[in-house]
């Protein structure tokens, strides 16, 4: 019997509430899973649906709630509901930062075929029908430990993709204070006032497009942008957007509204639509300046390397975009600026880029305009 089939025998039974309907189907489950190697793991632990239906031999109902600090919600559960836990699963891991065993899953059996998930930054509640407002009353107390917007000045959410769906990692990034009249050219300036004043705005929109070749300073400006958002951060790879429009992202979006979007490297879905039909620039124009944008009010920070040229039109307009810039290599003058602050006693007589700058004492003296100040041989690049 498939999957599918199974949803529409689930389907009459809720719709029409026929007893005996419910009776063969519970009998169906039992035969199911006795006859059957049903597997109640997923790729991390038990999955919270399947085991509940091997452990009660019937389809539960689910509450749901994102964006809870679940060691709370764990500490609340043992101490308010402890009479009632028949047994504890737990998946956990060695935190090596904090010197101590964390669990990234939990699975709690009440009696009364309850059974509460606690997981990433989420509660899930599986019960019967009679336990609804049970599940109810947990829930709203529940929602009284809701992870604050940004938890740390130099943080970021890291959007991941797995058989539960999308789940946010909030992760703390390495402290970086630039002086940015050292580290970039003077055009910058102004461009980064803008850049800061709009992502720190209430109820804002649109897109900031940095664009430019390697080594320039693109990772190195946003890591110090985020120290100075007072918004939620969330980081989408590549490989995660192409699920920008589907629903669980919307529903990611609406428990976390006035976030900051990053998207490094994001090339492929930014390119001109004439020249790759599989982009994802709809999705972007949604989110930056349609009708979704006004609900969610997401601001959407994009990285990229490519030439601006393939990046589709419909995303630089006006009202759309917040900012652009290209970063580039640093003039002379501010290249020699950077080397002198950095503490390098070189001489430089070309433009170069901040990586070239940062590492000069590896790289190649012909190849980076570098010269050494002193009595060792000058050799200039042409």
């Amino acid at each position: 019997m498939t999957t599918l089939s199974i949803l529409i025998v689930i389907t009459l039974v809720v719709l029409f509430n026929n007893t005996t309907l419910k009776c063969r189907l519970q009998s169906f489950f039992a035969g199911f899973f006795g006859k059957r190697n049903v597997s109640i793991f997923d790729h991390q632990y038990l999955e919270a649906k399947a085991f509940y239906m091997f452990r009660f031999r019937r389809v539960p109902s689910i509450t749901y709630i994102d964006e809870i600090d679940v060691n709370r919600a764990y500490a609340y559960i043992q101490d308010n509901l402890g009479d009632s836990i028949v047994d504890i699963y737990q998946s956990c891991f060695f935190n090596r930062t904090e010197n101590m065993q964390q669990f990234n899953k939990t699975i709690f059996v009440l009696n009364s075929k309850v059974l509460i998930e606690l997981a990433g930054q989420y509660v899930e509640i599986l019960h019967t029908n009679k336990k609804y407002h049970f599940a109810d009353n947990l829930l709203k107390v529940l929602a009284e430990y809701k992870i604050p917007g940004k938890q740390q000045d130099f943080e970021i959410n890291i959007i991941t993709l797995n058989n539960g769906g999308l789940e946010l990692k909030p992760l703390p990034l390495k402290p970086t204070v630039l002086d940015l009249s050292i580290h970039y050219n003077d055009d910058f300036i102004p461009v980064d006032a803008l850049i800061r004043e709009r992502l720190n705005t209430e109820n804002d929109k649109g897109i900031v497009l940095l664009h430019g070749m390697p080594g320039t300073g693109k990772t190195t400006y946003l890591r110090h942008l985020v120290g100075s958002l007072k918004k939620k951060v969330l980081f989408l790879s590549p490989s995660v957007a192409g699920n920008l429009m589907n629903p669980e992202f919307i529903d990611l979006l609406i428990d976390n509204p006035n976030a900051v979007l990053v998207i490094e490297d994001a090339e492929n879905i930014m390119m001109d639509r004439k020249v790759n039909s599989g982009s994802s620039v709809s999705n972007l124009l949604n989110l930056s300046d349609g009708l979704l944008s006004d609900c969610l009010n997401v601001q959407i920070i994009c990285t990229f390397n490519s030439n601006l040229n393939l990046i589709d039109n419909a995303l630089m307009r006006k009202r759309r975009m917040i900012a652009r810039y290209e970063f580039g290599k640093l003039s002379m003058q501010k290249a020699q600026q950077l080397s002198n602050h950095l503490g390098f006693d070189t001489a430089i007589y070309v433009p170069m880029t901040i990586a070239e700058i940062v590492n000069q004492h590896i790289l190649n003296a012909p190849e980076t305009g570098v010269h050494s100040i002193g009595f060792r041989q000058q050799n200039s690049a042409n």
